[in-house]
């Protein structure tokens, strides 16, 4: 049996309502992170948590041990939101069930193929991303940018290199992260146009 204990890390994230009954697990000492679960999936066929002297202890192998907690399932959940972020972790938690119910035991080809899922789904929302991005772009010249300049009856050849730099630097410190919503985008925009119009 290979043990992955002790870890020190919280999740110290602050979660959307969707994702509030994982909240809890936040009182949870030292919840492991998702590095401990792929190793100890590397190492056994399940995995499964116990309480040790106030420390959790992220175990797997062919058989479990004693004093099995029913936290395994939702920790892992709590790891991978943690670690890919919401909206990549939810396609995983859709793809393979996964959720915060009770589970003592958890498969280690489940936890492979979830943290592949969702390392697939994070890539694709990254370049998601950053493509509206690009079409907001004032520098580049972008369609959706240009867009929202005439609807102000703005001509966007009229704004210096500097303000379509300083445009694009708000945006891309406020939209960097997926998933971008590209009517948040827009009024996000919009706002700091009518400010160059005014």
């Amino acid at each position: 049996m290979v043990r992955q204990g002790r870890y020190l890390p919280t999740l110290g994230r602050v979660l959307n309502p969707t994702q509030a009954p994982v909240a809890p697990l936040l009182a949870t000492p030292h919840p492991p992170r998702l590095d401990a679960f792929v190793s100890a999936a590397a190492s056994g066929q399940l995995l499964w948590v116990t309480l040790v002297a106030g420390r959790l202890e992220l175990c797997s192998g062919a058989t479990p041990g004693d004093a099995i907690s029913d936290q395994v399932g939702r920790l892992f959940v709590a790891a991978l939101r943690e670690h890919f972020g919401e909206a990549a972790s939810a396609i995983a938690e859709r793809e393979w069930q996964l959720g915060p119910q009770p589970r003592r035991l958890l498969p280690a080809r489940t936890v492979r193929r979830a943290v592949a899922c969702a390392e697939s789904a994070l890539s694709l929302l990254l370049a998601q991303s950053s493509f509206l991005l690009f079409e907001f772009s004032a520098v580049l010249g972008g369609w959706r940018f240009r867009r929202v300049a005439e609807t102000l009856g703005l001509d966007p050849a009229t704004l210096s290199a500097e303000r379509r730099q300083a445009l694009d630097h708000v945006l891309h410190a406020e939209f960097g992260a997926p998933p971008v919503d590209a009517e948040v985008v827009t009024a996000r925009l919009r706002g700091l146009l009518t400010q160059t119009v005014h």
